[in-house]
């Protein structure tokens, strides 16, 4: 999980840098759709990390 969640970031933030930073020439509303879905991949990937930290330190307290 923790590998996916580095994976959708990692995505996400490309695609975030693309739509921000390249002159491509399309229309406002795509330019929206395509950064609001580099904003939820990146989102998503934000999550999986943060459900695998708290696995982990549930784990540890676990342990101890």
């Amino acid at each position: 999980m923790k590998k996916l969640g580095f994976l959708f970031m990692f995505i996400g933030i490309v695609l975030i840098a693309i739509f921000m930073f390249t002159d491509i020439q399309i229309t406002f509303n795509s330019w929206l759709i395509g950064f609001i879905i580099s904003l939820l991949v990146s989102f998503a990937g934000m999550v999986l990390l943060i459900l695998h930290l708290a696995k982990e330190i549930k784990e540890e307290k676990r342990l101890k």
